[in-house]
């Protein structure tokens, strides 16, 4: 058969105009996971680094019995090598009293059980015989029976060097000390222990990309077969068909669920026998076990299958639609490798965490460890997002320029959109995502060694340069985007002792959560920064202070909270707002353990931008608070600061900021109409663009 290659040339050539054409698959498919890899890093590196610290740093408690427990203790304690150094040191180990030591070890009260039962003789001639009792399902216990068996293995070393200067020995004498480890988990439980986290993600990714598939048909594959504008002309409403679409989605979804649990109970038995023997019998799963799985993949399938009929719906076709799950999973993924990590509960603070609650909670169950306060914020919460989820399907599908989207950029490659006032929510999603992941990229090409550009470039480069030339390319209005307007006093002088006031709040905020050692890195920066404080403090103001307030404040209280203010609808929408852009201004800060006083912080100048309608107030507060927190290290302020007692100046802070908020409050909100102009609350601005409306 012959074949005719310049034919072949321009079909090739024809799919790959037409391919290049769809922007939104085309960024979608290439683009988008290139900026939401990054994404995932950050997100979970810092949790990683953060959880292996605590674990090596904190003081496992232990109990120690027979005759000469304290005796081997003491003995190691007081042991110094000849340059004067201490041999050992059992400051990450805590010896508590414990009265029934097997039963405190099964209930995680404490994290070792050791006997010692013979006289430790360091010069004479037996092995000392140490018995250690651990608990090989928890990471608590296995951490710290790591650093027992590091510090008797020095402990060993040196009394052999010991016993070979007395005795003339060789040097290769045998160990002195002999361990014995015995784990007091059940081989049922070591078997949950080993596998529950990787059948837990398993679960829960298989639920996501069952649900995926037939919620992409639904809808997208409506508009395609063209068959959607029959089915709007039935005797219903849109309403009722978005919740049939989706008990039909759900009932696959559950189905598939039900099957692939079905089959990894079936299968796991003899994979677990292969890859860990020492496992023992495999996992029990018992009827009330089962039913904890069943009960909370309902919800759990609701929430996947209403997310995934969501992005069908804003699918034009079955082909664009299945690009989505690429970043759909990006998304899942990070959330349900929480679970991967050593030593993470499930707490009440995790509990409401979506995705991330299901892993844990299906851990935990395995492992029999499950509470009812966190069982109940766990399913309670997954029902409310996905009765969320189910609401912006809803929402979706009453919106025509989202059900019947045509065509974008006609026959040219790339094509600047309409004028419009503000940015839609689309562009801040992705102008946060690539500065996020430009971050990433970038990092490694600036040298820690060097404060100016390791602070500069970020905050030109990756903050102020992106907004300011997404909303060129946009043709936003920069007076709409980014709030330039000349506010009032009252609000001036509120943003005066938001600033004073909101670093003192923070600082006692963090010594009450507990905020852990920095790493060497942030530590050699901290360094840096009090050096350029006490050499040349105005420079540190202007750099450390005021360049990332009005950096900073130009992308999340000018764009990113005009963008999303113009995204959501309805009343309450600028709060959402508000909210949406504080929680990705504490994100965008990287270190887990300082999210919540940043995302405070981000309300307060969401709050301050909302009200006053103008960008100046929060940055004049952001500055403030960053001034505060840079001059705390020069010495003149440092005394200053110190004639303060917190019993005196986080209540009078407190005060002030609730006076400031107040004050804010009981004014009259000034806000934005279409002109930019000052406009009533809330009032609506006519739409930008057929598929980013600009109202509120």
């Amino acid at each position: 058969m012959r074949v005719d290659l310049r034919t072949v040339g321009l079909v090739a050539a024809k799919e790959l105009r037409e391919s290049l054409r769809d922007r939104r698959t085309l960024f979608v498919a290439l683009l988008l996971p290139v900026l939401l890899y990054p994404l995932m890093m950050l997100a979970v590196a810092p949790l990683v680094s953060m959880q292996k610290q605590k674990l090596k740093d904190d003081a496992q408690p232990i109990a120690v019995t027979g005759p000469y427990g304290s005796k081997l203790f003491e003995i190691s304690r007081q042991i110094t090598k000849p340059d004067g150094k201490r041999l050992l040191s059992f400051e990450t180990l805590r010896i508590v009293p414990s009265a029934d030591p097997e039963r405190d070890l099964e209930s995680g009260d404490i994290a070792l059980w050791i006997e010692v039962t013979e006289p430790p003789e360091l010069l004479g001639d037996k092995p000392v015989r140490v018995v250690v009792h651990r608990d090989g399902s928890s990471d608590v216990s296995l951490t710290a029976e790591r650093k027992f068996a590091q510090a008797m293995s020095d402990l060993s070393e040196f009394t052999v060097e010991l016993r070979t200067e007395a005795r003339g020995l060789p040097k290769d004498w045998h160990k002195p000390i002999a361990v014995e480890t015995l784990d007091v988990a059940p081989p049922e439980r070591r078997a949950a222990y080993l596998f529950g986290k990787m059948l837990a993600f398993i679960l829960v990714v298989l639920t996501l990309s069952s649900s995926f598939y037939p919620a992409i048909d639904a809808v997208a594959g409506e508009k395609e077969r063209g068959t959607m504008e029959t089915l709007l002309v039935a005797p219903c409403g849109r309403t009722e068909l978005v919740i049939g679409k989706f008990l039909a989605v759900l009932v696959v979804t559950l189905a598939a669920a039900t099957l692939n649990l079905a089959s990894m109970g079936l299968t796991m038995g003899p994979l677990m026998t292969a890859l860990a023997p020492e496992a023992g019998i495999g996992l029990a799963v018992t009827p009330s076990v089962l039913f904890g799985i069943l009960a909370l993949l309902v919800p759990l399938s609701a929430l996947f299958s209403a997310v995934s009929l969501a992005l069908s719906t804003l699918a034009r076709s079955v082909k664009e639609g299945q690009h989505y799950l690429t970043p759909l999973f990006l998304v899942v993924m990070p959330l349900a490798m929480v679970v991967i990590l050593p030593n993470v509960p499930l707490t009440t603070a995790l509990a409401p965490l979506p995705v991330t609650n299901a892993v844990l909670f299906f851990r935990d169950l395995l492992l029999g460890k499950t509470e009812p306060v966190t069982t109940a914020i766990v399913m309670i919460s997954t029902f409310a997002y996905a009765a969320a989820a189910l609401w912006a399907s809803v929402a979706l599908f009453l919106r025509e320029e989202t059900l019947f989207r045509g065509p974008e950029g006609g026959t040219a490659l790339v094509v600047r959109p309409a004028p419009r006032e503000r940015p839609g929510g689309a562009a801040a999603l992705f102008l946060f995502a690539a500065a996020m992941s430009f971050y990433w990229y970038g990092q490694s090409w600036l040298s820690q060694d060097d404060l100016v550009p390791l602070i500069l470039a970020p905050q030109i480069f990756l903050i102020l340069l992106p907004c300011v030339l997404l909303a060129w390319w946009l043709r936003a209005s920069p007076a709409g985007t980014f709030r330039f307007r000349a506010p009032g006093g009252l609000a001036i002088a509120a943003a005066v002792v938001a600033g004073l006031a909101a670093p003192i709040l923070n600082n006692a905020l963090l010594r009450a959560v507990g905020v852990g050692e920095p790493s060497e890195a942030m530590r050699a920066i901290e360094a840096q920064i009090r050096a350029l404080v006490r050499s040349n403090p105005l420079g540190a103001v202007l750099l450390i202070g005021v360049l990332p307030a009005i950096c900073e404040e130009l992308f999340f209280r000018g764009f990113l909270l005009s963008a999303f203010s113009s995204a959501f609808r309805g009343r309450g929408a600028e709060v959402r707002a508000v909210v949406l852009s504080a929680a990705l201004f504490a994100v965008f800060h990287i270190a887990p353990e300082r999210w919540l006083p940043t995302f405070l912080m981000g309300l307060l100048l969401g709050f301050l931008a909302s009200r006053s309608g103008a960008i100046w107030p929060g940055m004049i507060a952001h500055a403030l608070n960053n001034t505060s927190a840079v001059l705390q290290e020069w010495p003149p302020v440092r005394d200053v600061y110190a004639r303060f007692s917190d019993d005196v100046a986080v209540p009078a802070a407190g005060v002030l900021l609730a006076v400031a908020i107040a004050a804010l409050v009981l004014t009259r909100r000034r806000a934005f109409g279409a002109s930019g102009a000052p406009g009533a609350s809330g009032a609506p601005a006519p739409a930008s663009s057929v598929d980013e409306p600009a109202g509120r």
